[in-house]
């Protein structure tokens, strides 16, 4: 029979176990690359644009160019003022981005003129005579277009509005 130091089982045993411990290191170390790696290459890929198609479809929207759609005829009013009823005049062209919201527009433009029309009767001399009034007005008539497509198609479709005559007498 052998000796136990013959057949060095204790060299064999010191032998195998700082193998181990590199073969630990190495995987541990591989991993981390491998996940930094990812990780950078993921962050990478989003903030230098990644996939267009998967971007904010707002964004894909706003690339259409504006069209302006004028409200015809111009829109007439009574308003009150200092001791007698006035009239006011009001040109109104309409900034759109889609097709199909010119086509709402035109197809809903008896309601569009009636509410505006109410919209301007009820205004005064006063409100209507100062720039911040006229602006109040703007953006009161914006909200009353996009209220009246919002109510009839589901989609307000009007970006803005801009007066191109406003004659009050």
């Amino acid at each position: 029979m052998a000796e136990k130091d013959d057949l060095n089982l204790a060299e064999g045993t010191e032998a195998a176990q700082p193998k181990g411990r590199a073969l630990k290191w190495v995987v541990v170390i591989l991993v981390v690359v491998l996940l930094g790696g990812g990780t950078v290459g993921g962050v990478l890929y989003f903030a230098l644009g990644g996939d267009q198609e998967l971007a904010d479809p707002a964004a894909a929207e706003t690339k259409r160019p504006l069209v302006y759609k004028a409200l015809e005829p111009e829109l007439l009013g009574n308003i009150e003022g200092p001791g007698r009823i006035r009239f006011v005049q009001v040109g109104v062209v309409m900034a759109l981005r889609d097709p199909k919201a010119m086509e709402a527009v035109d197809q809903h433009s008896p309601m569009i003129r009636n509410d505006l029309i109410m919209l301007l009767s009820g205004k005064n001399y006063e409100q209507l005579n100062s720039a911040e009034g006229k602006e109040q007005t703007r953006q009161e008539m914006l909200e009353t277009i996009r209220a009246v497509l919002e109510r009839s198609t589901g989609d307000p479709g009007v970006e803005s509005i801009y007066f191109t005559s406003f004659v009050m007498q």
